[in-house]
């Protein structure tokens, strides 16, 4: 199993057999995860645990639909450690964890749409 396939598995969306699909769904899950991941490095460092916790569970919904088990840990995590508002020292190392996590499946992520374009 190669290291791309570690990071995440789109075998529910490939029973689809529609590849410009495949293409919008990780199109738009970058784009979202992205900006939900900076607003739950920002969140902790501002001590908004309840948005560090919010934000955590958006974005672990939509990395559990392509199985990035180890994000979608990670963000499970966050999320139980932001509620409980009890360790920040755990919750940092979490979120630091999470955002190496999620540009390593960002970039697997881009490769594997270099992959679904048509060859010209």
């Amino acid at each position: 199993m190669d290291a791309e396939q570690q990071l995440f598995d789109l075998s529910l969306l490939e029973q689809m057999s529609d590849k410009s699909f495949i293409k919008q769904v990780i199109d738009i899950y970058l784009q979202d995860a992205s900006i939900d991941m900076l607003e739950i490095k920002k969140a902790f460092i501002t001590g908004d645990q309840e948005t560090v916790h919010k934000k955590a569970h958006k974005v672990k919904s939509s990395t559990g639909m392509l199985k990035a088990n180890t994000l979608y840990n990670l963000l499970t995590d966050i999320e139980k450690t932001a509620k409980t508002g009890l360790d920040n020292s755990q919750l940092s190392s979490l979120i630091e964890q999470a955002i190496l996590s999620f540009s390593l499946l960002q970039a697997a992520l881009l490769l594997h749409l270099q992959e679904l374009q048509p060859v010209a």
